[in-house]
């Protein structure tokens, strides 16, 4: 059943918007003024906690947390997050106050359930529990999660054997849906897919955001089985795909006039006390719609980030990344991407040309 939640932010919204469009924005495609402009915003993987064997230790998530409070992960993204109509990480992990049932797998991450404070506090609307870590302690840990999650009012999305849960955001009449599951569950169940995507165009979405999770840890690139997901989302409806679960970023594609992020990476990950990879990048996306609520286009804007403000150890603070290595990130990500990506201006980030909505008529 799709959830509607309140913009809380309008005000905010239009003015960063405003912002970020101003400096690249061409005239539009369509000769319609835009009458409403939404902004969201997504982040990678957040692991709210930790392996059970570390969740104890000084230098866990755990235990930062306890010492510098709830809004600790994102106080250093909060003004990003604060200013968009919409934010919305993947959890990678559950809130779940016990250690059992724990499913038999390499890494079961887990955070208290009052962590949901966390979310509740740093300006996160929705959160994604289609990922490999959904039910790492069971149907348990899952309903904990859930149920913590609707307890502070937050909304969240997934298509899992659970059921089809999507979710919609509703500005000044225009509706934009959310809807995503993990790779294998696609691999096996893309009928399910299918009616959450018809659900939301049931529903009147003008915009709908499909959000994957799969493709190689740690790959060079995003590999030929989370392109067949991409597209398949694109093909039945999605307007903009957002992927994540390698922990490394990868790069973007066009295809017939829709926008593929293919990984963002990690975000705040309480999984890992070591870094492997502390890359990372928060993706923007600012929707234009004419005053009719008819689509008209799509722009992104990529921030550079690292998963942790220190380089030697893990302190579970993202942070933006600035000069030279804000150019290298978007470098890096235009090496995995098939066409010229805009680059990285001090300050506003890369923004990359509007996506027309023509695009999408004509299958661009």
């Amino acid at each position: 059943m799709s959830l509607f939640f309140q913009n809380r932010r309008a005000a905010l919204a239009a003015a960063l918007c405003l912002c970020l469009i101003a400096a690249a924005l061409p005239a539009a495609a369509e000769a319609s003024e835009p009458a409403t402009e939404i902004l969201l915003t997504f982040t990678g993987d957040s692991t709210l906690g930790s392996e059970d064997r570390l969740k104890d230790k000084p230098y866990a998530m755990q235990a930062y947390i306890r010492q510098e409070g709830y809004a600790y992960p994102y106080a250093k993204v909060q003004e990003i997050f604060s200013g968009d109509d919409v934010t919305v990480i993947n959890l990678e992990g559950v809130l779940y106050d016990h250690m059992k049932p724990k499913v038999e797998k390499t890494y079961n991450f887990r955070g208290p359930t009052d962590f949901v404070n966390i979310i509740a506090q740093s300006s996160i609307e929705l959160s994604f529990l289609g990922n490999n870590h959904t039910f790492d302690y069971g149907y348990q840990g899952y309903r904990s999660t859930v149920n913590a999650l609707e307890g502070a009012g937050l909304s969240w999305f997934a298509t899992t054997d659970e059921g089809i849960k999507t979710a919609v955001f509703e500005k000044n009449g225009v509706k934009i849906g959310f809807t995503g599951a993990y790779i294998t569950y696609f691999s096996n169940h893309q009928e399910r897919l299918l009616a959450g995507l018809e659900q939301l165009k049931k529903e009147g979405c003008a915009f709908i955001v499909g959000v994957m999770h799969g493709g190689e840890e740690y790959g060079p690139r995003q590999n030929r089985g989370i392109t067949r997901f991409a597209h398949f989302l694109v093909d039945n409806g999605a307007d903009l795909v957002v992927g994540h679960h390698p922990h490394v970023l990868h790069g973007l594609e066009i295809y017939k006039g829709a926008n593929i992020v293919y990984s963002l990476g990690n975000f705040a990950f309480g999984g890992n006390t070591e870094i492997r990879e502390r890359r990372t990048m928060i993706l923007q996306a600012a929707l234009r719609f004419d005053a009719q609520g008819r689509y008209l286009e799509q722009q992104l804007n990529l921030l550079p980030a690292f998963t942790s403000g220190t380089a030697e150890y893990n302190n579970f603070q993202p942070v933006l990344a600035t000069g030279a290595d804000a150019e290298g990130i978007i470098a890096l990500v235009g090496t995995m991407t098939d066409f010229e990506l805009a680059p990285y201006v001090e300050g506003k980030g890369a923004l990359q040309p509007p996506l027309s909505a023509q695009r999408r008529i004509r299958g661009e």
